[in-house]
């Protein structure tokens, strides 16, 4: 007597599907940690505006990592798995980048449509964190892996991908190739007119000397948006340290502004052609993240 077809339930076609995208959340995650230990190791190539690592930034790994499984879920939910389902229902395995591309492009056109997004640029972020799961999914179902499996040769891809970061950064660090420098220019070009926070902020630094404020930050400020407006002088220095990850010489803007107490210095950021002025605020021993204002040349 032959045994009762129970494998084509409802619940077993769940399972089968579910198993379409084995191992794609790991890939999702692994990517992430790949993509933040790439930020991290190039951070010598960017201005960090004087922050540096932030204290904060390791208090807040724990709730990272809690948002990253939680995101990784939810993609294998919302984007492998319909992709992987097409491919079985509709097509041939090597149609999943076909399909991958329009469930990212129905996703893209809802987002644009909801949030006024650019719809192409919202297709590449939707598409782009989607690769690398679908082909990880894909493998682990044409090859019968199970998640500890694929689980083994992510977790493999993935430490390679670290140390290659971490010899890359040292590389950099050592060398100094591709990193960043700050303007070095002369006093006169940073007389005129600086803006900042939308508008909010305002700076006019004479030629002779002069400096007028509008709602610039306090060095201790009573509330969070605590500012002082007034007139002064402005002094200019030339090359001192910032105190970041990556230290660099910068030229500095020291305000004196009747009324207001001691002032932030203005440090230099930006290029030769387009040259900004950035105050880091909040204290380095808080554990509160601090943050950089800027002011552009208008």
């Amino acid at each position: 007597m032959g045994m009762p077809e129970t494998h084509t339930g409802p619940a077993a076609r769940a399972g089968s599907r579910s198993r379409l995208s084995t191992g794609s959340e790991l890939a999702f995650t692994g990517q992430c940690i790949v993509a933040g230990a790439v930020f991290l190791a190039t951070s010598g190539m960017r201005d960090d505006h004087g922050l540096g690592i932030d204290s904060s930034v390791f208090v807040a790994v724990p709730l990272m990592t809690l948002v990253v499984v939680v995101a990784a879920y939810l993609h294998r939910l919302l984007f492998t798995l319909p992709v992987m389902a097409l491919t079985r229902e509709l097509g041939r395995p090597w149609s999943a980048p076909l399909w991958g591309g329009g469930v990212a492009a129905a996703y893209a056109g809802l987002a644009a449509d909801a949030w006024d997004l650019p719809y192409g640029w919202t297709l590449l972020w939707i598409a782009g964190p989607g690769v690398l799961p679908v082909v990880a999914a894909s493998y682990a179902h044409h090859r019968s892996l199970g998640w500890t499996g694929t689980a083994a040769r992510v977790g493999a891809a993935t430490g390679i991908a670290l140390l290659l970061c971490a010899f890359g950064a040292f590389l950099l660090e050592r060398t100094g190739i591709g990193a960043y420098e700050p303007p070095r220019l002369e006093r006169e070009r940073y007389a005129g007119e600086w803006t900042g926070g939308g508008g909010a902020y305002r700076l006019r630094l004479g030629e002779n000397g002069e400096a007028v404020a509008e709602n610039l930050a306090l060095v201790a400020p009573a509330g969070v948006w605590d500012g002082c407006s007034g007139t002064g002088t402005w002094t200019f220095e030339r090359g001192r340290e910032s105190g970041g990850l990556f230290d660099r010489a910068r030229d500095r803007v020291t305000l004196r502004i009747e009324g207001c107490g001691a002032l932030r210095d203005w440090q230099v950021a930006g290029t030769a052609e387009r040259p900004e002025l950035f105050s880091v605020m909040g204290d380095p021993d808080d554990l509160h993240p601090r943050y950089a204002e800027t002011l552009h040349r208008l």
